[in-house]
């Protein structure tokens, strides 16, 4: 809980960005809201992609700092920056032709939600190396134990969103109003004041190489190969299952705009609650990390036991608490009654989601500590691409009933993906804590 404690904080604080762009988006209206769900739709697995690749540093370096390399165990990690470079640049590119995505699935939207959507990308895109650098300087600091600034710079993020999606949204202190556009202008700034911000307390709190931000950053392919290696896996499942959800966002805007903001307050629900397990995820990556650099077996088993029983009595209290309060949670959103019927309707499937969930996502953040994420990304990308969305396209549009179950049939497909890959991931898990010759292959040890 040390190390939980603050990673579920921050994943929260994060998380809450993103709640706050869909509240005030949508009080502003719902045109807007739609709008933003489907540029998020868009940005959002180009971000867990960018996200999860730079996350792989994390237990390259927890395994050498728990080797007993200290600080120097980061030195790696400067590396990410070359790789963040490139992958923001690439995804500045995917984002500013995402006009010419949007013209293909607004059907079923307004022309205003259309715009909206046109209008984020082009401005969420310019925060794209700013969040990159964050990510680098983030999985450093958590892959040494520190995990206390991601939380400052979560803290800074969720202010400054709300005060600037004030200013932008609504048009105050001079600012033109932009509407849900200005979710855009404002999440861009934010990323570069999260690299900031990072960059502040780490050199604040000293548990850097003295050198570490004044080093010639020298391109270095051995080095830039190994956290690929690594993160590339964990970064492409992460986009996988975004890719997933984004394009049930897409499909559904068939059905019209309410259907498309009710999945938009439905999938920010599920996150928020996500984010607990998702940092309990991350917390088992470093500590299994640690324990696999001493060489604890048996200590990296039961971190990865205690984890997933911890996350189980977590998702009941969180089922139990999400049905009690289905409807005043939907108001809270947005004041549309259509919204809130399909909405409510939707937090029962959310409300199962808490048991599948949040179990394969620790279990994937075990097995990112023993560096096993090749394998995983095979089984998540044949969760999400040959069960979940085949499931949820026959269901939702009747291809295999003839009656087309909407909002509804897509929410079962997305959990039939879900269950496979949970039990598949957790079997993984329990067969590799036992497997010290494959641990030691997985750490490249041959001693």
């Amino acid at each position: 809980m040390r190390l939980g404690g603050p990673i579920v904080a921050a994943s929260l604080l994060h998380l809450t960005v993103n709640a706050t762009d869909i509240v005030m988006s949508g009080r502003y209206g719902s045109s807007d809201l739609a709008g933003v769900a489907l540029a998020t739709a868009i940005v959002g697995p180009i971000n867990a992609l960018l996200w999860g690749t730079l996350s792989g540093i994390t237990p390259i370096v927890a395994q050498r700092f728990g080797a007993g390399a200290g600080a120097a165990s980061s030195y790696i990690a400067r590396q990410g920056v070359w790789i963040g470079i490139a992958l923001s640049g690439v995804a500045m590119v995917l984002i500013a032709n995402g006009h010419r995505l949007i013209g293909l699935i607004a059907a079923g939207n307004s022309v205003d939600a259309t715009i909206v959507s046109v209008g984020y990308l082009q401005s969420v895109m310019w925060g794209l190396p700013g969040f990159a650098l964050y990510s680098v300087l983030r999985s450093t600091s958590e892959g040494l134990g520190r995990t206390k600034p991601a939380v400052v710079a979560a803290v800074v993020m969720v202010v400054l969103n709300a005060a600037l999606n004030y200013v932008f949204i609504f048009g105050r202190l001079g600012a033109p109003e932009m509407g849900g556009v200005g979710c855009g202008v404002a999440t861009a700034i934010v990323n570069w004041s999260a690299a900031a911000t990072m960059a502040i307390v780490v050199r604040w709190q000293n548990f850097l190489p003295p050198d570490f931000f004044r080093r010639k950053l020298i391109l270095d392919l051995k080095q830039m190969a190994e956290i690929t290696r690594v993160g590339f896996p964990i970064g492409l499942a992460t986009f996988v299952e975004w890719g997933v959800f984004a394009l049930v966002a897409i499909c559904l805007s068939r059905f019209g705009e309410a259907a498309v903001a009710a999945h938009s307050i439905a999938t920010n629900i599920n996150g928020l609650t996500f984010m607990v397990p998702h940092a309990l995820g991350m917390a088992a990556a470093i500590r299994v990390g640690h324990q696999v650099g001493q060489r604890d077996y048996a200590g990296a088993k039961t971190t990865g036991d205690t984890v997933l029983i911890v996350t189980l009595v977590f998702a009941a209290a969180m089922a139990v608490l999400l049905l009690g309060v289905r409807e005043p949670l939907a108001a809270l959103y947005t004041p549309a009654p259509d919204v809130q019927f399909i909405a409510t309707r939707v937090f029962v499937f959310v409300a199962l989601y808490q048991f599948i969930d949040n179990t394969q996502v620790t279990a994937l953040g075990t097995l990112r500590g023993y560096k096993d994420t090749r394998g995983p990304m095979g089984l998540v990308m044949v969760a999400y691409w040959l069960v979940a969305l085949p499931v949820a396209l026959s269901l939702g549009f009747g291809w295999w009933t003839g009656n087309p179950m909407g909002i509804d049939g897509f929410w079962v497909g997305l959990g039939a993906g879900l269950l496979f890959v949970t039990v598949t991931l957790n079997l993984r898990r329990v067969h590799l804590a036992r497997d010290e010759d494959r641990i030691e292959l997985l750490a490249d040890r041959s001693e």
